[in-house]
């Protein structure tokens, strides 16, 4: 009668958590993604809000007013938002590149 190979014993050690070395450069990526998505989001929620006290002037027969306003709000949302998606980039790119000198270090 022949003998089952003896299994390994199991390691109590918590497997590791590391992400490849490769994957970090995608990780700054995904996180780029993600903080745009938020911002567009909240451009949106913002858009939407600032629309009420010209839609309120629009009713009160301020349609002059309530244009300017709209224009004011509009270029200054738009703006603030398209700084935060540059701004957003630029470290992306940065964390990118040290991602990439970390891994050729790592050579």
């Amino acid at each position: 009668m022949s003998k089952a190979p003896a299994s390994k014993p199991k390691s109590n050690k918590p497997k590791s958590s590391k992400r490849k070395v490769s994957d970090e450069p995608k990780l700054a990526r995904l996180v780029e993604d993600v903080i745009n998505k938020g911002a567009n989001t909240a451009e949106e929620i913002n858009r939407a809000i600032l629309d009420l006290p010209v839609t309120v002037l629009e009713n009160l027969g301020l349609g002059d007013t309530a244009s300017q306003v709209k224009k004011v709000q509009d270029s200054t949302i738009g703006a603030i938002y398209t700084l935060i998606r540059d701004i957003n980039h630029k470290v992306a790119d940065l964390a990118e590149d040290l991602l990439e000198q970390k891994k050729s270090t790592r050579k």
